[in-house]
């Protein structure tokens, strides 16, 4: 509706304040709505594009060093991640920063190989877009790269720091134009920088998407505190059991362990295959993976489930090429039993996740460990001359978990901030179970935070008469209400303090301003939310303004306040 708005990535047509994200993202669905109108294929078309052309681009890295059958494995595996087939059927930055930080990885085995500069300067900018779309969450294999460059590159030392250099201004440049260009602007003629305490996309990078996510946010009378995107869990549980619990295991960990063993086994055991060491590819993914696991296992509050997305890619990469130097080596009998024990330890990881939920099909929570044994003692056996026979079974105790939980994930309609994969869980204090509680009314809290209230008619239809010096059909309280208000009317509806209600945007001074120009129609109160969450005191102060100003109405089943209409 606004192409300020598409630049700055607003929240709002009226461009009051900005998502907490560089825009990269918003662009291409905004762009793909302009093509083709408002709809859910419009928004999803150009994220399942983004998914599948990232399996294609892990078969070609995979391919680089392996041969067809493993990367035929590795882009199935990608492909049936059930946090990847939920992404790329999802509005979020993912699908994105995954197919970007992915071909930043394939430019730089490419650039390892012959060393040319355009290798370099299209991996920085990969990079600096990929930044573009989720900020410091697509830098996790920037390490990997450039430990990769400067131990296995073939040109002198001095000549692969000064590509390395020139790679990472490419990247400064890429990642950063937009943030500078936001800087200079003045901030009253852009919109407010969510996120930041102080309009700033630069605080904004280090703050909130940087430093922030590594923090703790604590509460202790059950209120969501400053920072934290999700309603909390009664206990915060961090470090890398946090990966393996309801939440986050359905999502990524099914295959979890057995790619980290194979990690080990691609940075320990010697490929008799190759000159050096390490491949470029395996040593860039063991050394990615590794990382990514250990930031979201130490990441703080500030996390959803579906961050696990960032591993998907090195692990599907990982696990193939561990598989095929397993393979390699399998003439040696302690090999052989290294590769047995990773493929039948999957079964009882496999096992575990299935406890979380009891809506799987009969018989799957016996079945899944027993393919997987069986796959396993397969490998013992010595011959090589049977391959297929054997590798396709470890192929297929691979998939089943993943593949089956993408199955229902297809088929779940998904919404609000944070979507899950699989069936429901039935663990107590997992986000699944809250949730169905929230759409069931028993948890309104976090029905707000996480969905928002659903508008009644009678407000939507009247959010749609333009009284023409409106810029705002209405304001309201946490975005995920604004965001439902603003697709049901078509018209612009501004979420007061941004995401949570905590920026400081607008002033009380600014909001009687616009007030007093006849800029805002509505004020939708949430009376029942703001009992239990804390929103920023400015947000809190034009609330009580409001209430103490106008007199409120009943539109629906919602309190309505005309901000139109004389003040008593």
């Amino acid at each position: 509706m606004n192409w300020t708005a598409w630049f700055y990535g607003s929240a709002d047509a009226g461009n009051l304040v900005t998502i907490d994200k560089t825009p990269l993202s918003v662009w291409i669905m905004g762009l793909s709505v302009r093509l083709f109108g408002l709809s859910s294929w419009s928004i999803l078309l150009p994220q399942a594009l983004m998914g599948v052309t990232t399996t294609w681009l892990v078969y070609k890295t995979i391919r680089t060093t392996s041969t067809p059958h493993f990367a035929l494995l590795g882009g199935a595996l990608y492909a049936a991640t059930p946090v990847v087939v939920l992404m790329s059927r999802f509005n979020n930055p993912e699908p994105l920063m995954g197919l970007l930080v992915v071909a930043a990885v394939y430019f730089a085995v490419r650039a390892i190989a012959d060393d040319r500069w355009r290798w370099f300067l299209l991996c920085g900018a990969a990079l600096g877009f990929a930044f573009m779309a989720k900020q410091i969450q697509a830098l996790l294999v920037l390490p990997s790269l450039i430990l990769a460059v400067l131990v296995l590159g073939t040109s002198p030392l001095g000549r692969r720091i000064i590509r390395i250099v020139g790679g990472f201004a490419m990247l400064l440049v890429t990642a950063g134009w937009w943030v500078m260009l936001v800087e200079l602007v003045p901030e009253s003629q852009r919109p407010y920088i969510g996120g930041s305490p102080g309009n700033s996309a630069l605080q904004l990078t280090t703050g909130y998407n940087g430093i922030a996510r590594f923090a703790q946010f604590t509460n202790h009378d059950g209120v969501a505190a400053p920072g934290a995107s999700q309603p909390l869990p009664d206990t915060f549980i961090a470090g890398f059991s946090r990966l393996f619990n309801a939440d986050f295991a359905p999502e990524a960990a099914w295959l979890l362990f057995p790619s980290l063993a194979c990690a080990l086994v691609l940075l320990v055991l010697r490929d008799p295959n190759i000159r050096s060491r390490y491949s470029p590819v395996a040593l860039i993914a063991s050394i990615w993976l590794i990382t990514v696991v250990g930031v979201l296992s130490l990441a703080g509050t500030m996390v959803h489930s579906y961050y696990t997305f960032s591993f998907a890619a090195p692990m599907a990469i990982v696990l193939p090429l561990g598989l095929h130097q397993l393979w390699r080596s399998r003439y040696r009998p302690v090999t052989r039993l290294i590769g047995s024990v990773v493929i039948a330890a999957t079964g009882y990881l496999g096992y575990k996740v299935l406890e979380y939920s009891h809506d799987w099909p009969p018989g799957w929570q016996v079945l899944l460990p027993t393919v997987c044994v069986v796959a396993g003692l397969l490998w013992l056996l010595p011959s090589r001359n049977r391959r297929m026979a054997i590798l396709l079974p470890v192929a297929l105790s691979l998939l089943a978990g993943p593949a089956m939980t993408s199955l229902y994930t297809v088929n779940t309609p998904q919404g609000g901030t944070n979507p899950l994969s699989g069936p429901p869980s039935a663990f107590d204090g997992s986000l699944s179970k809250r949730f169905a509680a929230a759409r069931q009314g028993a948890d309104p809290r976090s029905l707000q935070l996480a969905f928002g209230s659903p508008p009644s008619p009678e407000l939507v239809n009247l959010l749609r008469v333009d009284r023409r010096t409106e810029t705002w059909a209405a304001m309201t309280v946490t975005a995920q209400n604004a965001a439902l208000y603003q697709l049901e009317s078509g018209r612009p509806v501004a979420a007061l303090g941004g995401w949570l209600g905590l920026d400081p945007v607008p002033t009380l001074d600014n909001f009687k301003d616009l007030v007093a120009q006849g800029r805002i129609g509505y004020f939708i109160d949430q009376p029942e939310l703001l009992k239990m969450q804390k929103v920023g005191a400015e947000t809190n102060a034009i609330v009580q303004w409001i209430r103490q100003s106008y007199d409120q109405t009943s539109v629906g089943n919602e309190t309505v306040y005309d901000l139109a209409g004389k003040q008593p």
